[in-house]
C-alpha cells in the first residue's frame, strides 16, 4: 500500500510517495504507520485524512493483531516479528535497523505470529 502525504498539520511533509507497514484504527480514525526515509529511526504516524491513496493493494506479508490500544491492526511481518514494533514507536535506531535489514531480505515470515 502506498499513500502521500497532502497535509502536514504540524508534522513534515514528505511530498512523495511511502509505503505503509502498518494500519490501525483509534476512535473510529484509520491511522497509518510509514518510514519516511531510512535514516529516521522510527515510524510516523499519519491519518486518513493527511494523505492521498495512491495505491490501495497491499503487497507484503501483513499479520493481523490486536494493537496496544486494544483494536486491530494490521503490519507488516517484520515490524510484528518478537513485538518490534514497539522498539520502533520508541525512535529506536536499532530496532529500524533491524527492521530494513528484514524487509530487505523479505525472510523469517512464517505465517501468523502473535496474533
Amino acid at each position: 500500500m502506498i499513500v502521500k502525504n497532502i497535509k502536514n498539520k504540524g508534522k513534515p511533509s514528505y511530498g512523495r510517495e511511502l509505503e505503509v507497514y502498518g494500519i490501525y484504527w483509534h476512535e473510529g480514525v484509520r491511522l497509518y504507520l510509514l518510514v519516511p526515509d531510512t535514516s529516521y529511526a522510527a515510524f510516523i504516524v499519519f491519518n486518513e485524512s493527511e494523505v492521498e491513496m495512491v495505491d490501495p493493494v497491499i503487497r507484503d506479508f501483513f499479520v493481523l493483531r490486536k494493537g496496544s490500544l486494544g483494536g486491530d491492526a494490521f503490519l507488516h511481518w517484520a515490524a510484528d516479528k518478537d513485538d518490534l514494533i514497539y522498539e520502533l514507536m520508541e525512535h529506536n535506531p536499532d530496532a529500524m535497523e533491524e527492521f530494513l535489514r528484514r524487509v530487505n531480505s523479505n525472510k523469517g515470515f512464517s505465517g501468523m505470529s502473535n496474533v
